[in-house]
């Protein structure tokens, strides 16, 4: 496709390059080669390119298999990408070939944060604090979502012993946590009550349920976990404990056991169809790159796809055909979606970047003369129609419309010099040179922003 965009099939990139973030000297005695590699990666990181940068970064690992700044920068795309297992890998290694370097914490513990891991978190934080004690503002909200509340308020004492104890954001979190002990003494009365009501009648569903709600507010995953269990092994034929089984399963990767509670979840007659998207959606999630799941998952979308009444249910099943490289089935889902909300901005974006990927530049021509119509102001839909245009060799419709769309850029010097760019190709399709070579000039003129 001779468009000379490029394109970002969920979201276009839009921003402009960050300030270089590495200083040549950090990077040690290595190639130019090396050095070109290295900032252009970062150049396509700023642009939102994060798979483009990743594989320019996997080629400078390979170059240079010691360089803690090539391993923070593969974390760093890794997750912008939402892929936290391999931005933990990549910035622990980077961890272990350059020390415990500040930003490097700090992006651990980013990622940490993210998946509200907290209790991995608070350990990165202890460790920030140490190097710079900046950082332990934070300890106290993290030692509050660990359930160390002793800690919380003996970090909270500490730093009012420096700052002052007039600080309304830290009496509040004081008041909650004072509060909070007293909530677990009566939990705890709870609980007790619980597991006394359960020993009494193993088969009452509805107090395990309450159990296993319990110690999910309080954090306790083990004890979810065996409640759950002796809840499958007691009340066998209620699916309700596998709502909290599949994701205990999935994270200490017991994948057939995990893949078996989403099937009995998704083909009970208990569970509300609601909570089925809400289990299949946290699936897709969960599912990026894991063969055995992603079948599943695929299995559980033709179960479920034909009634469906969220749009953003459609959306992440689209989401994650996209990311299974599959365009066709990828638009057939965003479509949906687009049937049950019409203005959904995003899903429109999606099937219109798709259609251009897919050749199927007549929809594209649809699909944004509509969007054109709902979101005047969106220069990506002028864009993309003159794409199609082109594609279709109808350049004097092409220049039309780029031009037009050229008229809502706001400071977006990408999108802007990819329009200047399809207005070169449409005036070489018109046999006009010299407006052709304005526009490149336009176009190479911008890169100097980027």
């Amino acid at each position: 496709m001779a468009t000379a965009l490029s394109w970002s099939t969920t979201t276009y990139a839009q921003e402009e390059v960050e300030a270089v973030e590495v200083n040549q000297d950090d990077l040690g005695d290595v190639s130019n080669s090396f050095k070109d590699t290295f900032f252009n990666a970062l150049a396509e990181k700023a642009k939102g390119n994060h798979d483009r940068a990743i594989v320019l970064l996997q080629n400078c690992a390979k170059n240079e298999p010691t360089s803690g700044a090539v391993q923070f920068e593969l974390a760093k795309n890794h997750f912008a990408n939402k892929d936290f297992n391999k931005a933990e890998q990549s910035i622990k290694k980077a961890i272990e070939l350059s020390g415990n370097n500040e930003w490097m914490l700090d992006m651990l513990f980013d990622i940490y944060d993210e998946q509200k891991d907290y209790h991995k978190a608070v350990l990165v934080m202890e460790q920030l604090v140490k190097i710079n004690n900046n950082y332990e503002e934070f300890l106290p909200t993290l030692y509050y979502r660990t359930g160390q509340y002793d800690k919380a308020l003996k970090s909270l004492d500490d730093i009012d012993a420096r700052q002052g104890n007039g600080d309304t954001r830290r009496n509040a979190l004081r008041r909650s946590l004072v509060n909070r002990q007293q909530q677990e003494v009566r939990n705890e009365n709870n609980i007790e009550s619980l597991e006394a009501e359960i020993a009494r009648n193993p088969n009452n569903e509805q107090a395990y349920i309450n159990l296993i709600y319990m110690h999910g507010r309080n954090g306790d995953k083990e004890a979810v976990f065996e409640v759950a269990q002796d809840f499958e092994r007691n009340v066998p034929n209620s699916d309700a404990a596998h709502l909290a089984l599949y994701k205990i399963f999935i994270e200490n990767d017991r994948i057939e056991d995990g893949v078996a509670s989403l099937e009995k979840i998704l083909t009970s007659d208990k569970i509300d169809r609601e909570t089925k998207m809400k289990v299949l959606q946290d699936f897709i999630s969960m599912s990026d790159g894991r063969i055995e799941l992603e079948n599943a998952v695929a299995e559980a979308i033709d179960w479920l796809s034909d009634d469906v009444e969220d749009p953003n249910a459609y959306r992440a099943m689209g989401d994650f055909y996209l990311k299974k490289k599959d365009p066709t089935q990828a638009t057939a889902f965003y479509e949906k979606g687009l049937e049950l909300d019409n203005n959904n901005i995003d899903i429109i974006k999606s099937i219109a970047l798709l259609s251009i990927d897919i050749k199927d530049y007549n929809k594209t021509i649809l699909i944004t003369n509509s969007a054109i119509e709902k979101f005047p102001a969106q220069p990506l839909f002028y864009l993309l129609n003159g794409v199609a245009h082109n594609s279709l060799n109808a350049p004097d419709k092409a220049i039309e419309i780029i031009e037009l769309g050229q008229s809502y850029l706001l400071d977006e010097v990408k999108l802007e010099q990819d329009m200047y760019k399809q207005l070169a190709i449409s005036y070489d399709k018109k046999g006009d040179t010299t407006r052709a070579s304005i526009m490149r000039t336009k176009a190479q003129e911008l890169s100097k922003k980027l």
